[in-house]
């Protein structure tokens, strides 16, 4: 019977990866060399490269290279090819800076990786301390709570504020996961609205972007398993009139979660925040915003695309990342000081993970610091934005710039004959967005030079004119955002920019005053 099982599972298996190959959807790690010198190059060994083009697995020669010091000896670097990034979220090219590198090889030579603990338990230092506050003063609220990752802080923050109170506090890791309750089938002779009205109301509203992070979906599914009565609705894309309709719809003494993306990672787009901001002074409910794509990216100190939009202060709770514009590893949440004792005290991805290695928070505060000392790097990324805009005649509104081409086929063939050419551009395919909107996903940085982008842009002319069968389709919502005037490619760091929404804030006066919680 055991055999029988095992050969159950190894079926399952074969089945399951032979549906993604022929989809054309299968996905494989290929171990890139990073270039310490650059946080857009990179180099591959030739056999891996060739692998790559022809879709094959890894070969067994490039198992070992990772940063062996070999690889930097003249014979191993005849072996291999170098790579241009335009694949990463490294936005200011942080993570390769001489000053965040000499911060964490600092902090490593001090304390090695510092605690290995939880950070309730004895993995919470001082340096993690002064990262939470300078996060709280960039984002201009009370206090931050940092995790391990983004997506650890998205599922956190969306489980705790959906979740139904108990006596008990958290609920224990080894408790048991309530199955989910399906909707009930109607009742013989009982009418559709009888039933209803047996059904019990929904003590908490979660009402998400369609286009949210998955993260941000999965604390809600987490939450509503977690017990109590909570809805998980999904409104249009940035379609504020849907969302008010479900809002209207709310009944009284429901509390509400409004929560979305701020910059729209496939697409690009941002949230309608001033729309948001509206609809919470006429409606009530809480407000959470993952700013992941746009701290440090916009606004005039990199406070993210709440501070561009001036509307930081509607905004109850700020998700953020330290892994792409602030180049280093981990997430936060920067809120009012209350709700941070709520999360570290209920957050499970908080509680019962490892504190991120104080390099790494070392890493992060360094990046802060050259965030503001370099305003230059956030200008530069905008000017890149418009000029591949321009170039290829596609709508972009922020560095992250999809070039949607349809199908699966399609997309990786672009992408390929790009690598050919010592492009990396990744080809985005389903689940991560819509059947029928496969794309290549350029993301700038201002570690590129206008030079370095410009031959992106050559190479992708080029290979379009050779695949006529190939055509760059663009969202309608992108060319939308982009005629807007306070998202056309701001100057982030430029001191009118600042004095312009400072002004705007205090005209908005006491409609704008920021939430207790």
């Amino acid at each position: 019977m055991a055999a029988a099982r095992t050969q159950q599972w190894d079926s399952y298996i074969d089945s399951s990866l032979s549906q993604i190959r022929d989809a054309q959807l299968e996905r494989v790690l290929r171990p890139l060399v990073p270039d310490g010198s650059s946080a857009v190059q990179a180099l591959l060994h030739v056999d891996e490269h060739k692998a790559w083009l022809q879709a094959a697995a890894s070969p067994d020669s490039c198992t070992n290279l990772a940063l062996d010091p070999l690889c930097r000896s003249a014979d191993v670097a005849a072996e291999m090819v170098q790579l241009l990034l335009f694949s990463t979220n490294d936005y200011l090219g942080m993570s390769a800076h001489p000053a965040v590198k000499a911060a964490a090889a600092e902090a490593a030579a001090q304390v090695g990786c510092g605690p290995r603990s939880s950070a309730l338990v004895a993995g919470f230092t001082s340096e993690h301390r002064q990262l939470e506050l300078e996060l709280a003063a960039l984002k201009g609220t009370q206090d931050a709570l940092l995790f391990p990752t983004g997506y650890a802080a998205n599922v956190a923050v969306v489980a705790v504020l959906a979740s139904i109170s108990n006596v008990a506090g958290a609920v224990p890791a080894n408790a048991a996961i309530p199955v989910l309750q399906q909707q009930p089938q109607q009742q013989q002779g009982m009418q559709p609205q009888q039933q209803q009205q047996q059904q019990p109301q929904p003590q908490v509203v979660v009402l998400s972007d369609e286009l949210n992070h998955a993260s941000i979906i999965d604390g809600a599914r987490l939450a509503a398993r977690a017990g109590g009565q909570v809805s998980l609705q999904v409104y249009r894309h940035n379609d504020m009139q849907h969302l008010e309709t479900l809002l209207a719809a709310v009944a009284p003494g429901t509390r509400c979660l409004v929560v979305t993306d701020s910059l729209f990672s496939m697409d690009g787009d941002f949230a309608d925040l001033q729309g948001l901001a509206a609809l919470r002074r006429r409606y009530g409910f809480l407000l959470a915003v993952d700013e992941a794509h746009a701290t440090l990216v916009c606004g005039a100190s990199g406070g993210g695309a709440a501070v561009m939009m001036c509307v930081a202060a509607d905004i109850d709770v700020h998700i953020g990342t330290l892994s792409k514009a602030i180049g280093a590893q981990g997430g936060f949440v920067a809120c009012s000081s209350k709700l941070r004792a709520l999360l570290l005290n209920r957050g499970r991805s908080v509680i019962y993970s490892t504190a991120l290695p104080v390099p790494v928070v070392a890493a992060a505060r360094a990046a802060l610091q050259v965030s503001r000392s370099e305003p230059w790097r956030r200008q530069h990324v905008w000017h890149l934005t418009r000029l591949v805009s321009q170039r290829l005649g596609v709508p972009a509104a922020s560095p992250v710039i999809p070039l949607v081409v349809g199908s699966e086929a399609a997309a990786l063939q672009l992408s390929r004959r790009l690598l050919a050419r010592g492009f990396h551009v990744p080809a985005i395919r389903p689940p991560t967005v819509a059947r029928g909107t496969c794309r290549l996903r350029v993301c700038l940085s201002s570690a590129h030079t206008q030079a370095q982008v410009e031959a992106l842009v050559g190479a992708l002319q080029q290979e379009l004119a050779l695949l006529p069968e190939v055509r760059l389709a663009a969202l309608p919502h992108l060319m939308t955002q982009q005629q807007q005037e306070h998202l056309r490619y701001p100057m982030a760091g430029s001191h009118s920019s600042q004095q312009q929404q400072q002004q705007q804030q205090q005209q908005q006066g006491d409609v704008c005053t920021r939430s207790k919680l």
